[in-house]
């Protein structure tokens, strides 16, 4: 009870008295009886992709895997997509009050949302909160009872929204990235020949960047693979499928590179046809395979295994499953606006200043020769870790409050003080 009196008088700002819950037993050793029966739920909105759901399965299994006792229950507005995925836990559905049919809702508002779930949660955990600043006052529109004590917000990779009570990503004040336990994935045995792959998001959504992004890879690869292998595949995502196919102004830039470096190029597409781009002789060819993706996730990462060195992704959890699988590829990134920070850490933390703009962050004939080395990476930002460790403290804190009288007296002390020094001289004698 003494060190949460002396943390909260040595607070600057009332906000930070809130991060006393998980700033107080750091360090300290968690115990069964800290979580036993304790009820967790994961609140789940997802937004563009399925990123944020992979990112709240991943923190539901190490929660399962740390806290056994514990109930915790992943509530979405998108169980589809958990499906969709192939993951079969239990998905509690929040649905749209305007809709009785929201199987798939995307970046939804709270105020429009409903939980018909009748058991109250010790903790709720926001998992992930995308691109703007948590308000408290809008989700307990969807759960009433939230609190600054018992609801806590957990960022995407880097984001800049903050601030977050979990920020997860890279580099200084972040815990890390969601490396998994038991890793598992299944491997290739459609394509027999070398292969790059490129798992890239289209425009218009992300501007012309994704045109440009991947015209700067495919010149970079077909540099260096055409003379390695007679016979080179790439695989590409739809859209670039789709722009082969009818935007003619693309492909003629796709084939103004390719000409250089082979003499056959063909795009094979899924209903087993073949449109041969273009065929001056059998000295070396390019096939362009638009009939892979999408792939369930532990196939996805089959591919990822089996591809050459140099592979061009953008994301969260395609770039954590490389690094996880397969630390010896050298990652290109495509940079999506609201990934700049994640890029620059990449930078930072990797020495890779291709990560550092646009132009390169895909690949560049500079950079063709380089190869990323992740080892720190990949030690020095592990959630399993950094973010464990800030869990633990919290639900220590969150078992003394449940079982200690004086640390609700003083949490009903902070809730009924509007300024630091009133709160410092309520306590001043406790």
């Amino acid at each position: 009870m003494s060190e949460f009196i002396n943390s909260i008088k040595k607070c600057n700002n009332f906000q930070n008295i809130y991060d006393i819950s998980w700033k107080l037993h750091l360090g300290e050793t968690i115990k069964k009886i800290h979580y036993d029966k304790l009820k967790i739920g994961f609140i789940n909105i997802p937004c563009n992709g399925y990123g944020d759901v992979i990112q709240c399965k991943k923190v539901y299994d190490y929660f399962n895997r740390w806290y056994p006792e514990a109930s915790v229950k992943i509530c979405s507005t998108s169980k589809k997509k958990f499906r969709d995925l192939g993951i079969k836990d239990h998905i509690i559905e929040i649905k749209n009050v305007f809709s009785d049919d929201n199987l798939d809702g995307e970046c939804e508002k709270f105020s429009d949302l409903i939980l018909n779930y009748k058991t109250k949660f010790d903790l709720l955990l926001v998992i992930p909160i995308i691109n703007v600043a948590f308000n408290l006052n809008d989700f307990k529109k969807l759960i009433p009872y939230a609190n600054k004590w018992n609801t806590y917000v957990m960022s995407e990779y880097n984001d800049v929204y903050g601030p977050y009570d979990f920020p997860v990503g890279i580099g200084k004040g972040q815990l890390g990235l969601f490396f998994e336990y038991n890793f598992k994935f299944i491997k290739q045995k459609t394509i027999k020949n070398p292969y790059a792959l490129v798992y890239i998001q289209p425009s218009p959504a992300w501007g012309v960047h994704s045109k440009y992004c991947f015209l700067s890879y495919l010149e970079m690869i077909c540099k260096k693979y055409s003379k390695k292998h007679t016979i080179f595949e790439l695989i590409i995502p739809n859209w670039i499928e789709a722009e082969l196919i009818y935007n003619n102004p693309f492909k003629s830039k796709c084939l103004k590179i390719i000409t250089k470096y082979f003499n056959t190029c063909t795009l094979k597409l899924k209903e087993n046809e073949d449109i041969i781009l273009f065929n001056k002789n059998n000295k070396n060819k390019l096939i362009i395979r638009g009939d892979i993706l999408p792939q369930p996730r532990e196939n996805f990462i089959g591919f990822i295994s089996g591809s050459v060195e140099d592979i061009l992704l953008t994301g969260n959890e395609s770039l954590v499953d490389t690094l996880t699988c397969c630390p010896n590829k050298t990652i290109w990134y495509q940079i999506a606006p609201w990934k700049k920070n994640l890029a620059n850490n990449l930078h930072l933390e990797t020495g890779n200043k291709y990560y550092s703009t646009y132009k390169t962050s895909c690949g560049t004939l500079r950079g063709y020769k380089f190869k990323n080395d992740v080892d720190s990476l990949i030690k020095n930002n592990d959630f399993r870790i950094k973010g464990k460790e800030r869990f633990d403290s919290l639900l220590i804190f969150m078992y003394h409050k449940r079982k200690n009288k004086e640390y609700k007296k003083i949490i009903d002390i902070i809730d009924g003080s509007r300024f630091l020094d009133t709160l410092k001289r309520k306590i001043k004698n406790i």
